[in-house]
């Protein structure tokens, strides 16, 4: 088995996610007392095979901002014993005016790394600083590296990608982390390929990154696996991320087709993505799918297709006014820029859709927007002014990861922060090469504040602290209060 994993919560419901070895019924048991003493049946489901035999069973009926104690059982009877049963919390409601979350991206299981930084998110649960949810946002696996796979292979197969998602889940300090907090996830290029991408937007052909397709002709292996992604390989990697990380998340802005049947098919016709959107207390939060419609070949490039970008646009002017704090859910760097052009499948690569993302912020002159973004192995914090329209507009990218990978300790000579038209300056606040987590707290009294600390295996690296004012948002001391 792999799971239980809490996926997206609303303040009266949750969805309860496991997969299972065959077919068969699942049901949900939730009650406030740890021993489940007061348990109730709230739902079930079907493990059926379109899904790998995974489930997510929809719980409704309870209360904002609470914490229940849950169980999943493969028949009618109530779960039997004292537990230990995990638990999750319900979203705070719309009146709320604090949320705490965490987010991370980019891990490996069995490596020096991973378990220490997963261990650290364990201790924080258990504390004052508790995380309400999590994001993830992307290289949760790593199906396309047969070193750190734990297949000693590149996967092919579905039933190879699921097996990577089992050792990286259920044998890992995530098993813990994922039945105990509500996640959200989105995928990045590992849940397929290193820096894949679409050579047209047709999208009939994909392809690795540049870079992994001659080091794969170079050392012998098939052409399957480095002049193109085959069709079997590319359907048994979106398959399996959707039956991981999609069946459980949020209500998606607008489903590729086949999603239905829970089948996401990718057709070259659809204009479909795994994009969608959630508000936690005074927060809301944009997670972009960036790899559904980015391609790069002789007809240009985008990293985003119309009817995304048209979706992005309508709800920053849904959320301008009625929410102090917008995040925007990358799984790459916005402000992170390339000395020398390398590849890496970030923002920088489609330097025209980088320019618009920016443009939607200035021309709307929408304030209280933050980025939170991974994948380069390395954290750091930029601080950026844009152009604006009635006056400048100050953002902040919060990067982060690898919770389990190895870090990369040279990125600040081969990047700086990124100025282009919209951007009147960036620049960094700090880099820190180790694994690492993010930690964000944002509240309203007496005026809108955000707390951002990085957190590592060892504690707390650093933080920084924002606070919006008469003239805008701006940076505090870290140790100022509200």
């Amino acid at each position: 088995m792999v799971g239980p994993v809490v996926g997206h919560v609303t303040p009266h419901t949750a969805r309860l996610w496991v997969r299972g070895a065959g077919p068969g019924p699942v049901y949900a048991w939730v009650g406030r007392q740890p021993d489940l003493s007061d348990a109730r049946r709230a739902g079930e489901a079907q493990r059926q095979p379109q899904a790998g035999y995974a489930a997510v069973v929809d719980v409704d009926g309870l209360q904002p901002g609470r914490s229940y104690f849950y169980a999943l059982t493969p028949s009618p009877t109530p779960p039997a014993g004292p537990g230990p049963y995990p638990s999750f919390r319900t979203a705070a409601g719309p009146e709320a005016r604090a949320a705490t979350f965490v987010y991370g991206s980019c891990f490996v299981p069995h490596n020096a790394f991973g378990d220490a930084t997963v261990r650290r998110l364990l201790h924080l649960m258990d504390g004052s600083d508790a995380p309400e949810f999590g994001l993830l946002l992307g290289d949760q696996i790593y199906p396309d590296e047969a070193k750190k796979n734990g297949l000693g292979a590149i996967a092919r197969t579905v039933d190879e990608f699921r097996e990577v998602y089992r050792l990286a889940w259920a044998e890992t300090a995530w098993r813990d982390a994922l039945a105990n907090l509500s996640w959200r996830m989105m995928w990045d290029d590992h849940e397929v390929d290193n820096d894949w991408y679409w050579t047209s937007p047709d999208r009939v052909e994909a392809r690795p990154g540049c870079l992994s397709r001659w080091l794969r002709r170079l050392t012998g292996h098939p052409r399957e696996l480095w002049a193109f992604i085959s069709r079997r390989r590319l359907h048994a990697a979106v398959q399996t991320f959707w039956e991981h990380q999609m069946m459980h998340a949020p209500p998606l802005r607008l489903p590729p087709e086949g999603a239905e049947n829970q089948r996401p098919l990718l057709l070259t016709s659809d204009r479909g993505h795994f994009a969608y959107t959630f508000t936690h207390g005074p927060a809301a939060f944009y997670v972009l799918d960036l790899h559904s419609h980015r391609y790069k070949g002789p007809y240009g490039r985008a990293i985003m297709n119309a009817e995304q970008w048209a979706d992005l646009e309508h709800w920053l002017l849904k959320v301008r006014e009625r929410y102090p704090f917008k995040f925007v859910v990358s799984g790459v760097s916005v402000f992170f820029q390339q000395r020398v052009p390398m590849g890496g499948g970030r923002w920088d690569e489609f330097p025209d859709d980088r320019r618009r993302l920016i443009h939607l912020l200035n021309a709307h002159q929408v304030e209280g927007v933050f980025f939170l973004t991974g994948d380069l192995h390395v954290a750091h914090i930029v601080e950026a002014e844009l152009e604006g329209v009635e006056r400048p507009l100050p953002t902040w990218e919060f990067s982060v990861s690898p919770w389990g990978q190895q870090p990369f300790k040279g990125s600040w000579l081969l990047g700086r922060p990124a100025r282009f038209p919209g951007v009147r300056s960036a620049r960094w606040l700090g880099t820190w090469a180790e694994p690492n987590f993010g930690w964000i707290r944002v509240g309203t009294e007496p005026h809108p504040w955000l707390e951002f600390r990085l957190e590592t295996p060892t504690g707390t690296r650093t933080r920084v602290r924002l606070l919006r004012t008469s003239q805008g948002w701006r940076r505090a001391p870290a140790e100022a209060g509200p």
